[in-house]
């Protein structure tokens, strides 16, 4: 009976503690699942390119199949090797319908979104530029 009571209490402690600690080591999970915890402010990151003539423009936003679940690799972005990064910035931009060629330089920027609870409508503010640079593995800033 002691066992038991053992068992039973010590694996209830770490499912609980490996809930609270949100980590993830398996057989124990954090129970992130499918979504994370849903208010009115989301901290993101966002691709922005600055074409030739000027213009800037957000890479990615939307609901595109690729793009949408690739943006979790923006923040990576920073780290990447010099190929590894021309070969994520040139997919984003041709997925986006962007010519890679016509693109001057690129960004990724940690936004705050906020959404006012009467109009529900969002808005954004740049906190942070986190990464700058180009296509070219030389042309970094």
């Amino acid at each position: 009976m002691r066992l038991a009571r053992r068992v039973t209490y010590g694996t209830l402690s770490m499912l609980l503690a490996a809930g609270v600690a949100q980590v993830d080591f398996w057989p124990l999970s954090a129970y992130k699942l499918f979504s994370g915890v849903r208010t009115d402010t989301v901290t993101a990151t966002r691709l922005v390119a600055t074409l030739d003539d000027g213009r800037e423009t957000a890479v990615g936003r939307g609901t595109d199949p690729v793009l949408g679940p690739t943006q979790n690799f923006l923040p990576e972005l920073d780290d990447a090797d010099p190929a590894t990064r021309q070969v994520m910035l040139t997919t984003w931009l041709e997925q986006a319908g962007l010519d890679p060629g016509a693109v001057r330089d690129l960004r990724t920027e940690r936004v705050r979104r906020v959404v006012d609870p009467a109009t529900l409508a969002w808005s954004e503010t740049v906190e942070d530029v986190v990464w700058t640079g180009g296509l070219t593995a030389g042309s970094e800033l």
